[in-house]
């Protein structure tokens, strides 16, 4: 998102150019410059009433840049017991477990009887990082239909293919929405060639599954046709209702639009607006429809209790309005930034004040909301989990007597597969990851044996070293990984809205061409860390 205090939003560039790999490079997109003169010195943003810049970052906690495989490697070493609580089955499996993942970690050298740790040169034998990666999607890995095609490259060296036979575990964090997050998943898979769980993605309004208990009847405005009433019944909502059922209902709600006969199929008909109260508007995507869309949302701000065609005399009685995001323009394939959401929000904020003189009132998701981050940490979290728990379950199945070879070739084969193939949805509800934004701590209940064993040995995931956040815009991306936590690591390419040459407002930590230099970047800082970590209390082999 970009600032509108821009007098010039969209700036035509010259020659459009092009990279060596065939990649349109950011002056094609018309990025617009984050240092140009406002309107007027007073001149404040209604985008930036969120209060977002005058937080402090939580202070980065002390962390291992060992490998979380490593350190689990010395959980286990350290075990004598397991719990005492648990039953006799539970325990053989666990004991099982352990006993398999040390014969296993113990062919890597990873643990030794003497509990030494040998110093090394460079460390890379298979392993999962203690960093990890969170990636905006638009202007990062694709820029509209076209797939950026550093992308690929980014996640596979993520998948374990690099030099120092890492797995790192990444997540996507996005503005954009309308689809499910299945079908993002997908859709991600096939252009990264490489596998994308769902519980990997986080969309502008995939937060909002948190206020599915709290509103019985919504109006979802955004999308393409009945797609969003979908996503949000599939999030729980009880009563899902879009604004082409209100144009239905009364045609002249909107008289210059007249609805096709395949809108007219999806539409809910049975539904009589002046007599359903409607709770709260929530705006997952953007709107196909601004006059439509607009006219309905204002009449409902200002209506009596939530009822169309009724007006509060106060108005402040209207249902609650909630915004996926609010990004201000976006990066397509097309030369020039298109308008987005925080657009559309401005807009309907003039038009409320214009009528009513008060400041319109919304709660805003997506990028860089305090809400979003918080639900960020909660899905890299379990799945960082997800992640460990399926190197540990590999080393379970190797056989008892193989050679370091033999282990070190079981591990690489089932990091080049890529991370987390099936496993993941099996082992818990594909909600419970993002049920809650209140809380960092994850539920061990229904995790598998890798987690049992951590439970019984008093040991939690550690937090992330380092998080890495790759993104394109300045005021959503960078701002976001700035805001909330020290230990995230803001990382600006220049594939998408920023502009080569800008002085962005939200300063990131680095700057990188493309996706692909931002993930080489930091492999190679945390190596370093790693190392010298390593071989800080390491003894030389011939001791």
């Amino acid at each position: 998102m970009t600032e509108i205090n821009n007098p010039r939003p969209f700036l035509r560039r010259s020659n459009t150019s092009s990279n060596l790999n065939g990649v349109p490079s950011a002056k094609k997109f018309g990025a617009v410059s984050d240092a140009r003169t406002p309107r007027n010195s007073g001149f404040q943003s209604f985008l930036n009433n969120d209060g977002i810049d005058q937080m402090k970052p939580e202070p980065k906690k002390a962390s291992s840049s060992i490998s979380l495989s490593d350190q689990w490697a010395g959980s286990l070493q350290q075990m004598t017991k397991l719990s005492d609580t648990a039953d006799e089955e539970s325990n053989a499996a666990l004991e099982g477990l352990v006993k398999k993942s040390q014969t296993a970690l113990s062919s890597l050298s990873l643990t030794q009887s003497s509990g030494k740790r040998y110093k090394k040169k460079i460390i890379d034998h298979p392993r999962v990082a203690s960093y990890a990666f969170a990636f905006d999607i638009d202007g990062v890995i694709k820029n509209g239909p076209q797939t950026i095609p550093y992308a690929r490259e980014a996640m596979r060296m993520l998948n374990g293919d690099n030099k120092y036979r890492i797995l790192v575990p990444y997540i996507f964090v996005t503005n954009g929405g309308g689809n499910p997050e299945s079908e993002r998943a997908k859709d991600l898979s096939k252009r990264l060639e490489c596998e994308v769980n769902e519980e990997q993605i986080i969309q502008g309004h995939t937060p909002m599954k948190s206020l599915a208990s709290l509103y019985k009847n919504v109006l979802v405005v955004g999308g393409v046709g009945d797609t969003c009433r979908k996503i949000a019944e599939g999030y729980g909502f009880e009563n899902v209702y879009i604004p082409l059922d209100v144009m239905y209902w009364n045609p002249a709600v909107s008289p210059y639009y007249t609805l096709s006969e395949d809108e007219k199929k999806i539409c809910k008909k049975d539904v009589n607006f002046s007599k359903t109260k409607i709770d709260a508007i929530l705006v997952f995507a953007d709107s196909r429809n601004w006059a439509a869309d607009e006219q309905i949302i204002l009449e409902l701000l200002l209506s009596k209790g939530g009822y169309m065609g009724t007006v509060s005399k106060n108005h402040n009685e209207g249902p609650a309005l909630y915004f996926a995001h609010s990004d201000f323009i976006w990066s397509t394939d097309y030369k020039l930034s298109r308008y987005g959401m925080g657009a559309l929000q401005v807009s309907i904020a003039a038009l409320y004040k214009e009528t009513t003189g008060k400041e319109l009132k919304v709660t805003r998701f997506g990028k860089p909301q305090r809400g979003t981050f918080k639900f960020a940490k909660k899905v890299l979290s379990n799945w960082r989990r997800d992640v460990l728990e399926e190197y540990v379950e590999v080393l379970a199945e190797i056989p008892d007597g193989e050679d370091e070879d033999a282990v070190t070739k079981r591990l690489a084969k089932s990091i080049n597969m890529g991370p987390m193939k099936k496993k993941s949805s099996s082992r818990r509800d594909s909600n419970s990851s993002t049920s809650s934004m209140d809380s960092d701590e994850s539920s061990d209940s229904d995790e598998g044996l890798t987690f049992r064993v951590m439970n019984a040995i008093g040991r939690q995931i550690p937090q992330p070293s380092t998080v890495y956040f790759v993104g394109d815009t300045p005021d959503s991306d960078i701002r976001f990984a700035n805001s909330h936590d020290e230990s995230w690591y803001s990382i600006l390419v220049k594939t998408g809205v920023y502009q080569e040459g800008t002085v962005p407002k939200y300063k990131p930590k680095k700057i990188e061409d493309n996706v692909l230099e931002a993930v080489k970047f930091a492999i190679e800082r945390e190596a370093k860390k790693e190392l010298d970590e390593w071989n800080e209390n390491a003894v030389d082999l011939e001791n």
